[in-house]
């Protein structure tokens, strides 16, 4: 019989582990409560849009919400009310909390902090901008007359941590007959 709680706790002790190596000066990660962490205060220092003006800030305070049957269920962030207003974006609610637009229960929860970090550098690879798929549908038009000019938008261009640091690369040599592996 498989002990559906104890997977769950060990999940949860592998992605605080994860966590931690993406916690640093970018995305900071402060776990609440006790283990396993089901919560997490997340302080984003990135560049992000807040209103239409265009108005900018340099640091949203969210919280990670791990509900209880994850990784069934989807994880939420939303920004936290001292750090309120919420990024003007099409992919976050007015309300404060991100719209992730998917999940699937093999996602990491670093990788869904990466994808949302993302969208608070409006970083057009992770932005869902159709109208009828945005969260804030006011900031779509916003979107769109910005996202070209290349003075808005992306607001911030710092590279965001990653956990891939240690993935072997591949380099083909073209002045010798054989393949480096990094």
């Amino acid at each position: 019989m498989i002990d559906f709680r104890a997977l769950r706790t060990r999940r949860l002790q592998n992605e605080y582990t994860e966590l931690m190596k993406l916690n640093g000066n970018v995305i900071k990660i402060e776990p609440l409560g006790s283990q396993p962490y089901e919560k997490y205060r997340v302080t984003f220092n990135i560049r992000t849009i807040i209103s239409s003006a265009p108005a900018f800030r340099n640091k949203t305070v969210c919280i990670l919400t791990i509900p209880s049957r994850y990784p069934e269920d989807v994880p939420k962030i939303a920004v936290d009310s001292s750090s309120m207003p919420a990024p003007w974006h099409p992919n976050w609610y007015r309300g404060g909390t991100w719209c992730f637009g998917y999940w699937t229960k093999e996602e990491s929860l670093a990788n869904y902090l990466y994808r949302c970090a993302s969208t608070l550098q409006f970083n057009e690879e992770f932005t869902d901008a159709r109208p009828q798929a945005a969260a804030n549908k006011e900031a779509v038009a916003f979107w769109n007359q910005y996202k070209n000019n290349g003075t808005v938008i992306p607001c911030d261009r710092q590279k965001l941590p990653t956990l891939d640091v240690d993935i072997p690369k591949i380099i083909i040599k073209n002045d010798k007959p054989k393949i480096i592996i990094r």
